[in-house]
């Protein structure tokens, strides 16, 4: 180790060698709770050795794939060589062939290169509609089986001709992991203090913290949001751990589909759901090594149903709060997209991303916007419910720990029945109006976070009058009692709610037959929330 680089903050800086070679690495001391990474490098080499005569890779980072691609020609000792149309076909890092830069120059060259290859071509997909392309990439791919010679094709988006369909074998290159990461986040920081004087006082743990909270970022994005987070602070402390984060999450918010939240709620901030605190709380035994060793299995997720205005997303999301896990909320109404196709491509996507980013709470808000079609026939909508519902229920079966769903739900009773046996959730909870106990605690929460003081309310009256009010109606009460008690210039008071009380139509009675046949239906099919 005497040729080892140091940083100035007395950390080794590896060697400028590109991340995504290495699979294993610190992502296992990251954390107890985050599941093990697949090896992209390992997975990438046996598509080769198999020989699969064309891999196409979706991604948008192609420094990291040919970086990739270079450590595994580099290990089964055969040449890469790489194409893009401003460049021609050149041996990596060599001169380009002359008069290559043709789509169909480039294949008819690669036909003329003799012996075992990778070939990487760069954006080739939309060229392959041109019928002579296409038919000598078919010619090709017939030769490569006999041979240990790929063409890897990659692009932001890739789709092919049916003809090549057969012949290509798609590669998953995802998101970089921690492990994958921190290499990048150890030079810049080492950068930012040689040319920018910004102190470092970040130890060996914090550096591997850093790196997993940029955790579903493309391995660029992630560096710049982790430079310009630290230019902001002007020193890279363990206040840059907390920026980073933020940075993160206005990044994703981009993408439409997923959503990193803040973590704004914890039980403190929920009043009654007794049994589901409870629940909560000793499912957190099974996230520490305690009770891994113990045998606790970590839990998949819980269905929150019930009364609509009672608290079901606030619950949903303050498991994060209490676990200190990250949140996220998928957009359950935004997975429709006209394209045949797209839909599950987007869903696979915002689920792989989901696992990047353990450990997580993943929130899904009204489950039913996205699957309630799928327990018909599908008709109604070509069967496309149906096929989200399938990519949803594989990836829970089959997902690693480290991702806890907390799904909502105002009708369950359209959900189709896959979705609700034994197995998919750990549990299935109904929330139900509050009683006169928890509607009393309702009104001093609501009255606290407005800057009252519970004490000098009447709560027991209020929570007399206001029987059936959901949370969400308790809480309009003292939104209204707000706007006409300082209309009225005097201080909010019991009687100006109980006013407001009286002139209030609640849900359960405007809409009091779905009411009961919600609580009907929970009564012997879910657990009680309180």
């Amino acid at each position: 180790m005497s040729n080892e680089v140091k940083s100035p903050f007395g950390m080794p800086i590896p060697p400028p060698v590109r991340p995504a070679a290495a699979g294993g690495g610190m992502g296992a001391s990251t954390t107890s709770t985050r599941p093990k990474q697949p090896n992209k490098h390992d997975e990438l080499r046996l598509l080769i050795n198999s020989r699969h005569p064309i891999i196409t890779v979706e991604t948008p980072e192609e420094e990291r794939l040919e970086g990739l691609l270079m450590d595994v020609a580099t290990e089964l000792g055969v040449p890469l060589y790489e194409w893009s149309v401003t460049t021609g076909l050149a041996r990596a890092h060599g001169a380009p062939l002359y008069n290559s830069d043709s789509p169909e120059q480039a294949v008819a060259n690669i036909a003329l290169i003799q012996g075992d290859a990778i070939f990487l071509l760069k954006d080739f997909a939309r060229y392959c509609e041109n019928d002579k392309i296409c038919r000598r990439l078919r010619d090709l791919a017939e030769k490569f089986r006999a041979v240990r010679r790929s063409i890897v094709l990659t692009a932001a988006k890739i789709e092919l001709p049916a003809d090549l369909e057969g012949d290509a074998m798609p590669f998953q290159l995802g998101l970089p992991g921690a492990e994958d990461l921190l290499a990048g986040v150890m030079q810049v920081l080492a950068e930012l203090n040689r040319e920018q004087r910004i102190p470092i006082s970040l130890e060996a743990a914090a550096m591997r913290e850093l790196a997993q909270n940029l955790v579903g970022l493309p391995e660029e994005e992630a560096l710049r949001a982790l430079r310009k987070s630290a230019l902001e602070r002007g020193k890279a402390d363990a206040g840059l751990l907390g920026a980073v984060l933020e940075t993160k999450r206005e990044a994703l918010k981009t993408e439409g589909l997923i959503e990193t939240m803040r973590r704004d709620a914890s039980f403190v901030d929920v009043a009654g759901l007794r049994r589901l605190r409870d629940w909560i709380a000793k499912r957190k035994n099974a996230l520490t090594p305690e009770g891994r060793r113990f045998g606790l299995v970590p839990p998949k997720g819980v269905l929150i149903t019930g009364v609509q205005g009672c608290g079901k997303s606030l619950a949903a999301r303050a498991v994060a709060g209490e676990w200190g896990f990250e949140l996220a909320r998928l957009d359950a109404g935004a997975l429709y997209d006209k394209y045949v196709g797209e839909s599950e491509r987007r869903l696979r996507k915002a689920l792989e991303l989901a696992q990047k980013l353990a450990p997580l709470v993943l929130w899904i808000d009204e489950i039913e916007k996205a699957f309630a079609s799928a327990g018909s026939s599908g008709d109604a909508d070509a069967g496309l419910s149906q096929r989200l519902l399938a990519t949803l229920l594989t990836w829970m079966q089959d997902r690693e720990s480290g991702v806890f769903l907390a799904a909502t739900s105002n009708n369950i009773t359209v959900l189709p029945p896959e979705m609700l046996r034994k197995g998919r959730f750990d549990e299935i909870f109904f929330v139900d109006l509050p009683n006169a106990e928890v509607r009393a605690a309702l009104f001093a929460l609501h009255l606290k976070r407005r800057g009252r003081e519970a004490s000098g309310f009447d709560l027991g009256k209020l929570a007399a009058a206001s029987e059936g009010f959901s949370g969400a109606e308790i809480e309009q009460v003292i939104v209204a009692g707000l706007y006409t008690a300082f209309n009225a210039s005097q201080q909010l008071n019991t009687e100006i709610l109980l006013a407001e009380i009286q002139g209030t139509q609640p849900l359960s009675v405007t809409r009091a037959e779905e009411v009961q046949a919600i609580r009907e239906w929970a009564k012997t099919r879910a657990v009680s929330a309180d």
